[in-house]
């Protein structure tokens, strides 16, 4: 009787501790089951579930690139971007920044934007930012595992703070897009704030050129924006596009008083004061007249699209159209705190010289 009590309690003992060690290991085993990732709406306004883990990323608008670089702090997961990115870097201040950026891959995507996925997929890129407008190539990324996260084109400010904070979130970077768009609100504001000192002066006619073909920034560009912000009037403003070609008569007629050349292409100054473009009579157009054309800035990327350093654009316009109303804040000072703050390096008065394209617009 006794080795038959003696019997049961071994077997007892013996579950028990079985029992407890199940229990351990199934504690053990959802300790390790990673959670999953709170999905996002993207700029599509798809709701997109994240991968677990990022480590590598494809983008294939051009000014993401830059922006990506600038949230994520370095290029080490951008494993593919478009051509036209590229040539942008390397016609750019970043190659002083990061010279590694250039071994990123542009074989996949074309400069219209179309991605070769089969060619993606050996990449084995888990996300890829594409423009809100490629539903096609977001199925075609979703079919081979890919997850496709949608931007958008800023037309406004908000949109483009929108774009920055989505990007953050999708890194995981969410601190850093914050304090970027933080700056960029704050930029925003002070230029908001002057309004009702702007009102009281009298605005520059500013046109705003794109090309030596005459495109020129319209009524849906952003630079509308930022131009009527910084105390100018866009000449063409009444043309209700982002970019529209026109013809020297309809420039004479407007006779801006002020001129911005983008870095779409290689148009300078010089080329306007001298008359160097064939077909083209600038001699009678007041920006010419005063020598008052600018080349625009080119830091990360032209200054040319909504971007990082807008904020910084702003504050060049402002200073150039508009100077005794913004003579409180100090350009040069602000873009070494910039570069400073957002991408760690200390600026010299001849990088801002670069920067800013001081010897195209003495």
């Amino acid at each position: 009787m006794k080795k038959r009590v003696l019997l049961v309690i071994c077997i007892g003992l013996i579950m028990c501790i079985a029992m407890a060690g199940c229990g351990s290991q199934t504690k053990e085993s959802e300790s390790k089951t990673p959670e999953k990732r709170t999905a996002v709406v993207d700029q599509g306004g798809n709701e997109v579930q994240l991968p677990e883990t990022i480590t590598k990323v494809a983008i294939t608008p051009i000014p993401w690139a830059s922006a990506m670089w600038t949230i994520d702090g370095g290029s080490e997961r951008i494993v593919s971007i478009n051509p036209s990115a590229m040539a942008q870097y390397k016609a750019s201040f970043m190659p002083t920044l990061d010279p590694a950026f250039a071994a990123i891959s542009t074989a996949e995507i074309t400069k219209d934007f179309a991605i070769n996925v089969e060619a993606l997929m050996n990449l084995k890129p888990e996300i890829a930012f594409i423009w809100n407008d490629q539903t096609a190539e977001a199925e075609q990324l979703k079919a081979v595992g890919i997850t496709p996260v949608m931007l958008n084109y800023a037309e406004n400010l908000d949109d483009l703070k929108k774009d920055l904070l989505l990007v953050g979130q999708v890194l995981g970077k969410e601190d850093e897009a914050e304090k970027l768009t933080a700056y960029h609100t704050e930029v925003e504001n002070y230029f908001i704030n002057k309004k009702a000192k702007l009102d009281t002066v009298t605005k520059k006619k500013v046109l705003y050129l794109q090309n030596s073909k005459l495109s020129v920034a319209g009524a849906k560009n952003i630079n509308n924006y930022l131009l009527q912000l910084t105390g100018g009037v866009n000449v063409a403003s009444g043309l209700d596009k982002k970019w529209s070609e026109v013809n020297m008569e309809q420039i004479l007629e407007w006779n801006p008083e002020i001129i911005y050349l983008s870095n779409f292409d290689e148009t300078m100054p010089e080329d306007l004061y001298q008359n160097k473009i064939e077909g083209q009579d600038w001699s009678n157009i007041d920006a010419v007249k005063n020598h008052r054309v600018y080349k625009t800035p080119v830091g990360i990327l032209r200054y040319d699209a909504p971007c990082v350093e807008t904020p910084l654009m702003l504050k060049w316009m402002g200073s150039i159209q508009q100077p005794e109303l913004f003579k409180d804040y100090d350009l040069r000072k602000d873009l070494k705190a910039f570069y400073k703050e957002f991408f760690a390096y200390d600026l010299t008065d001849e990088n801002i010289d670069t920067i800013l394209k001081v010897d195209a617009n003495n």
